[in-house]
């Protein structure tokens, strides 16, 4: 099975024991991903960035050794995606050893997230050498409406760390890393959301993820506007470039456009205050892991454990992860990150992985490798019937669920669970 089927087939898998873990708020399976913040120190003054202005003492962050342990732990929980953020990564003198440790622990998808500001030529070819698989450079526009927002000169800086990349992956015959574009959406770049796309083809990237603005990347429960907001006019112009975007993704066979559509139809009322729909759910502290620079595990709804003091699978299956869990279900400030805040429609997801790869070798292998993953589910949700661990009402109705999706792909149907 090729490395994209079995992304494909594993995203899937994933999202059916996220479904299953929500219910019950307990993890039935490992997160996607785990967040690592190595600093909050960064090198740039953002302004829609809060971390700055608490940045922390660097004699606190974790040491090489104590972040190495935690790597450790992460991969004997089964994380098969770590994300090395900050703050600024590359601020880190051991960035690169942590890269080539996590993948030679056998780790397979390690990426970073950076400004790219500090990317020179001995860096980027390190960075490729040790094994990274995506680089995801942040830019919030182009040329000076990258600057206005991120601070002057950046905008070049960044384009010159992508070109890097590209230029050292061919000299290198490297396939990796892909190279992605995070584009945070407020009001001084609306008019850049298409630009940022053209610009992200020009440079031969994999990927651009487009997500609005928080009120605080600290404190995510905020639902405070501030001035970073657009103005009924601008959404206007808002709603017309995610029309666009969405017919590019959709219509236009433009992949490289990452986040869902459904995420992206919502933005203009999640600037308006709306919620998104009852489809939309947060799977916080299911979905994701974010761990600090000082070992805490973070979440919107307040730290729940320190790595320092336990083992990050003793945290991970606590009651205190099980607190957040739980808060998390009932929460109704929606942040649109689809990090962890999407919709669940298990049934469309079947239906396009067995559509998309229906006339494959591997099609009987997909199919039995999902059943084994809703049967695994509904063996879970069954015993947590039985001992009246949650409301009768909410299990049969993911019972039910379930079990309509096992017979789209026991039929090898594409209709309609």
């Amino acid at each position: 099975m090729n490395e994209y089927l079995e992304r494909e087939l594993i995203k899937v898998e994933d999202m059916i024991g996220f479904y299953a873990s929500r219910v019950i708020s307990y993890p039935l399976v490992p997160p996607e991903h785990v967040y690592f913040s190595l600093t909050n120190r960064c090198c740039l003054r953002c302004i829609m960035c809060d971390i700055p202005k608490s940045p922390g003492n660097q004699e606190n962050e974790l040491s090489t050794d104590e972040a190495k342990k935690i790597i450790l732990q992460v991969k004997d929980l089964g994380v098969r995606h770590l994300i090395f953020s900050g703050g600024e990564p590359l601020l880190r003198d051991d960035l690169i050893e942590l890269v080539r440790f996590s993948r030679e622990k056998g780790i397979p998808w390690v990426d970073i997230i950076t400004n790219g500001i500090l990317c020179d030529d001995r860096i980027v070819q390190e960075l490729i050498k040790a094994g990274l698989n995506h680089a995801t450079v942040s830019l919030d526009g182009i040329s000076e409406v990258n600057d206005m927002i991120r601070g002057q000169g950046s905008f070049q800086k960044s384009a010159d760390a992508i070109d890097k990349f590209n230029y050292y992956k061919n000299k290198l015959n490297a396939r990796h890393p892909t190279i992605g574009i995070n584009f945070t959406i407020l009001n001084r770049n609306i008019n850049d959301m298409l630009r940022i796309v053209e610009f992200a083809k020009s440079k031969r990237c994999n990927t651009v993820v487009l997500q609005p603005v928080l009120v605080s990347n600290v404190s995510m429960h905020d639902r405070n506007k501030n001035t970073l907001w657009p103005s009924a006019d601008e959404l206007v112009t808002l709603e017309n470039n995610i029309r666009t975007l969405i017919n590019m993704k959709e219509k236009g066979g433009q992949s490289i456009i990452y986040s869902d559509p459904a995420i992206l139809k919502r933005v203009p009322d999640y600037f308006r205050g709306k919620r998104p729909g009852k489809h939309f759910k947060c799977y916080e502290a299911i979905k994701r892991i974010v761990i600090t620079c000082d070992g805490k595990l973070w979440s919107c709804s307040g730290l729940y454990g320190d790595l320092r003091n336990e083992s990050l699978k003793q945290v991970w299956f606590s009651a205190e992860a099980q607190k957040i869990r739980s808060t998390v279900r009932k929460c109704k400030a929606h942040c649109l990150q689809d990090c962890v805040y999407f919709p669940m429609d298990l049934t469309g997801q079947v239906k396009s992985l067995l559509s998309d790869f229906r006339d494959i070798q591997d099609n009987n292998e997909i199919r039995r490798r999902l059943i084994a993953s809703i049967d695994y589910s509904i063996a879970k949700l069954t015993e947590c019937k039985k001992s009246n661990f949650m409301s009768y009402f909410g299990l049969k109705m993911a019972l039910n669920k379930l079990n309509a999706v096992k017979k789209v792909i026991l039929k090898g149907s594409i209709a309609a669970a």
